[in-house]
């Protein structure tokens, strides 16, 4: 008989391929995508040498050429994955900052698939400014702590209140990356000032990261000075932050980007002007003869008179007075709507009635819906007294500024700014900026039915390129407060009179050192006691907290 196979139990949350005719996973993606190269087997920006099993299902892995890392695994079965890069630190490379030395080692992460945390350092008693040691790890270095023992249940269950309500606790569930990963990089400091690698670890004991999944690390979180620009100015025309990502695109240029942020801007715009167009130069249908209706037309934008005119046209057939009370110079309709009439669960009707207030000498209406101080909108019960008063015209004083058709100013004729008289060097920057867009703009759209003249445009922009290049090698790095004051315009104040609280987060570690019983023992004795209302007794508790009306409370519950 043959030997029976157990199939393995699937990993909740586990990518899987689709399943193999056969039971064969060839079938599905190719010998190619299987066939180790150079002996090296296949797995997520490393290799793995387990041999292919036809009755699991595999996860999917990258052709060989996608990948960087290289699998080196040990004899006694332990796996290491080095990542393949061509610019790595080397044990006796010497850096003269520590900073030059933590860009450099991030830069070989983001190619080798990993992240890097800050390690420890170490003083001498000579230097004590800079240190004379510094690490840093890989960010799954070490292991996560383990929970206090009080706190190892997920569910923690207080003791139960006087009211018999038993409180539980919840903690989050939150997984860690650590799992004890040793590669690192150590620096030591030489007597001429700079630092030298005095050790260097480049084998990782987990897989890395894909390459098109570096976006999810920590560190792609960053924005550039760019993008936090662009949200910025995207915040300022009121376009938030989720809509505003959606803008970017990696793979447009930044020419491309604008046109496209401008031609949102252009339908956003467009949008408005052609209602606004529609409401002051088009007229709607009309359903009653009233005038009120006709001069609520042209008052309101034509979405917000919709609303009014359905208002009006149901106070004709659907409101009527039951009664009028005279009180002075006032007068109370009650009204009835009988579209607003519902139903009980007993299979009661209840009719609806409103009282609306008007006083003739004033023209001050109030109805008992609330319509208008809830939406800004007169309701049907105010237009049916209206109506009975005699009020032919729509009154002017309940006109929302929000909903008529010049709550926006006119447009206004602008005229050009002059870049040089600017004082605030962030909007000379980006009025140079905007000329530059617009010259670059229309010389495409003059050489864009000549396309050889445009291909001579653009190697010449490209020759312009290369020649900042030469004189800026490298983009000037800005602080992040450096990056906040040129966003903003503003400088941080050398002194800040109003300073925000300190507060601590959750999870935060605490600045006070632990406390024994003794000690609290100690400071509870130095305090005065206290008369206790419930006991009649002198201790360090009182009437809220006292141990005796605890247990008589507890008894009762007995």
């Amino acid at each position: 008989m043959g030997k029976a196979v157990c199939r393995p139990k699937r990993v909740v949350g586990e990518p899987l391929i689709p399943r193999a005719v056969n039971n064969d996973p060839r079938d599905v993606f190719g010998d190619s995508l299987f066939t180790p190269a150079d002996g090296e087997p296949l797995t997520p920006r490393a290799v793995n040498s387990e041999p292919l099993d036809p009755f699991v299902d595999y996860l999917f892995t990258p052709p060989h050429d996608h990948q960087v890392g290289i699998f080196q695994p040990t004899p006694n079965g332990t796996k290491y994955w080095v990542p393949k890069v061509i610019n790595k630190p080397v044990e006796g490379q010497v850096f003269d900052t520590l900073e030059l030395a933590l860009n450099a080692y991030k830069e070989y992460a983001r190619e080798g698939g990993f992240e890097v945390r800050k390690g420890g350092q170490k003083y001498t008693k000579d230097s004590k400014d800079e240190p004379n040691n510094k690490y840093f790890y890989c960010v799954r270095q070490g292991f996560k702590p383990p929970p206090n023992a009080e706190n190892q249940k997920a569910h923690k269950q207080q003791p139960t209140n006087p009211l018999g309500v038993t409180k539980v606790i919840k903690r989050r569930k939150r997984a860690s990356c650590r799992c004890g990963c040793t590669a690192q990089l150590r620096l030591k400091k030489i007597p001429d000032g700079r630092y030298t690698v005095s050790k260097f670890i480049e084998k990782h004991n987990h897989s890395l990261v894909y390459e098109e999944d570096i976006k999810y690390l920590r560190a792609s979180r960053r924005l550039t000075f760019s993008k936090q620009q662009l949200l910025n100015q995207l915040s300022n025309v009121n376009i938030g932050p989720v809509r505003s990502w959606k803008l970017f695109n990696p793979h447009l240029s930044l020419i491309e980007f604008l046109s496209h942020f401008d031609t949102a801007m252009d339908a956003q715009r467009f949008k408005y002007g052609k209602n606004t167009h529609d409401s002051k130069y088009t007229t709607p249908d009309f359903k009653t003869h009233l005038q009120v209706e006709k001069e609520a037309a042209e008052l309101y934008t034509q979405t917000v008179f919709y609303d009014v005119q359905d208002e009006i046209f149901e106070s004709l057939f659907h409101c009527c007075s039951l009664s009028v009370q005279e009180d002075g110079t006032s007068l109370t309709y009650l009204i009835r709507d009988t579209e607003a009439d519902y139903t009980t669960i007993h299979g009661v009707t209840v009719e609806a009635k409103y009282e609306v207030k008007y006083v003739a000498a004033t023209c001050d209406i109030k109805c008992t819906c609330l319509k208008y101080e809830c939406y800004g909108l007169l309701c049907r019960h105010i237009f049916y007294v209206l109506r009975l008063s005699k009020v032919f015209h729509f009154p002017r004083k309940y006109l929302q500024q929000r909903w008529s058709k010049y709550a926006m100013p006119n447009k206004s004729v602008t005229r050009p700014v002059d870049v040089a008289s600017l004082s605030n060097a962030v909007e000379c920057v980006n009025g140079v900026v905007r000329e530059i867009y617009g010259t670059v703009e229309d010389s495409v759209t003059r050489l864009v039915t000549d396309i050889q003249k445009l291909h001579i445009y653009k190697n010449d922009l490209d020759t312009l390129l290369e020649q900042v290049k030469i004189d800026i090698p490298n983009a000037p790095e800005m602080s992040k407060k450096e990056l906040y004051a040129a966003a903003l315009g503003v400088k941080e104040p050398e002194v800040v009179n109003i300073v925000a609280p300190e507060c601590r987060n959750k999870g935060s570690v605490s600045l006070k050192r632990h406390q024994t019983q003794a000690e609290i023992a100690m400071i509870q004795s130095n305090k005065p006691p206290r008369h206790c209302n419930y006991c009649d007794t002198y201790g360090y508790h009182d009437s809220r907290n006292c141990p005796k009306k605890k247990a008589d409370l507890d008894e009762q519950m007995d």
